[in-house]
């Protein structure tokens, strides 16, 4: 407002030239248009374009960073992408928000998260005696069977849970924030990016198809996995909105990890991450400053397994350390995000 007035009280009187006038009247809208983009902002009283990462159970931190920042008196989503968990986030959030504002938000992300943490889990452990190890007993079993073997009617329990909590039909109205999902093509090996107008059940399905769990998503005769391998998250389509919102990433990969992996665990976790940020890096080496919220250092899981963990101990866990970040960042004591 400062920045108007300004200008306002600076705009000359140019007589009676009429060109004159007219050429400096179109000045000093053009200096209008600039203030207007250029004035500071509140970081608490703006429109964010979320992109939100992909990670499976991880996303459960995600939960807390959106229950938090839907708390906040001065947030609006504006826009948002997602991939895999992330993906499933952005369309319950979206559709609570559209159907009730903030608190239809957060209580459709808080019924989808409880209704996760209730599912079948091998985290409900058998008694230490047994030596029982979840994570090691997955990661074998996904390398010597498929989903078509051990899965062939196909079933995903996400299925019920996404479709009950999510109006596609309002998702694909023209007063819906912009939403931008990604699931990689089997066949090319590409981010194939859908928009409002294309998002389903199966969309989100095929964004969180995690191959060694799942039978590939088929969509119009294309058969997809899980966005996470090449958009996680799709940060391109988000930059026509930015002159509007402000750019928040919510990673659950850490982009940084000091030290060397030295067990076979430990290296297999700490490529799944590598892989997982590739195209955060790429997409974000031309955007110059944006925010972050990340899943802290010490919370990271031990094994990639873990991303599969839906104990709702663990669930809970993720959701306080997220609510913990989130508000970290709204205090403004967050570091600024590397580049």
């Amino acid at each position: 407002m400062q920045h108007e007035l300004l200008c306002v009280a600076k705009t000359p009187y140019f007589g009676s030239s009429e060109t004159l006038r007219r050429a400096f009247a179109a000045v000093h809208r053009l200096a209008l248009a600039v203030a207007r983009r250029t004035a500071p902002t509140v970081r608490g009283e703006f429109r964010f374009a979320l992109a939100l990462q992909g990670g499976g159970a991880l996303g459960a931190f995600t939960w807390g960073v959106l229950d938090r920042l839907l708390e906040a008196p001065g947030f609006h989503l504006h826009a948002l992408s997602g991939a895999s968990a992330g993906a499933a986030n952005g369309v319950v959030m979206a559709s609570g928000w559209m159907a009730g504002g903030r608190d239809g938000a957060k209580e459709a992300l808080d019924h989808f998260w409880h209704r996760v943490g209730v599912l079948p889990s091998l985290w409900r452990r058998l008694p230490t005696a047994f030596g029982f190890d979840p994570s090691w007993a997955l990661e074998m079993a996904s390398a010597v069977v498929s989903p078509y073997d051990f899965n062939p009617l196909n079933h995903n329990p996400l299925r019920p849970i996404i479709a009950e909590l999510t109006d596609f039909e309002r998702l694909r109205r023209p007063d819906a924030p912009p939403i931008f999902i990604s699931a990689t093509e089997v066949e090319t090996g590409r981010a194939r990016i859908f928009t409002n107008a294309e998002l389903r059940l199966e969309t989100v399905l095929a964004s969180a198809c995690l191959p060694h769990l799942f039978q590939a998503v088929e969509i119009e005769g294309r058969t997809y996995w899980d966005g996470g391998y090449t958009a996680n998250p799709p940060i391109d389509p988000l930059r026509g909105v930015l002159e509007r919102a402000r750019l928040l990433l919510v990673l659950v990969n850490p982009r940084r990890r000091p030290g060397v992996p030295r067990t076979a665990r430990d290296i297999a976790a700490r490529l799944n991450q590598i892989l997982g940020n590739a195209s955060v890096w790429r997409e974000t080496d031309a955007l110059g400053h944006f925010d972050a919220i990340e899943l802290p250092e010490d919370a990271n899981p031990s094994s990639t397994a873990d991303k599969y963990n839906n104990d709702w101990r663990y669930i809970q866990q993720l959701k306080d350390r997220g609510r913990d970040a989130a508000e970290t960042w709204l205090s403004g004591s967050n570091p600024p995000a590397p580049t």
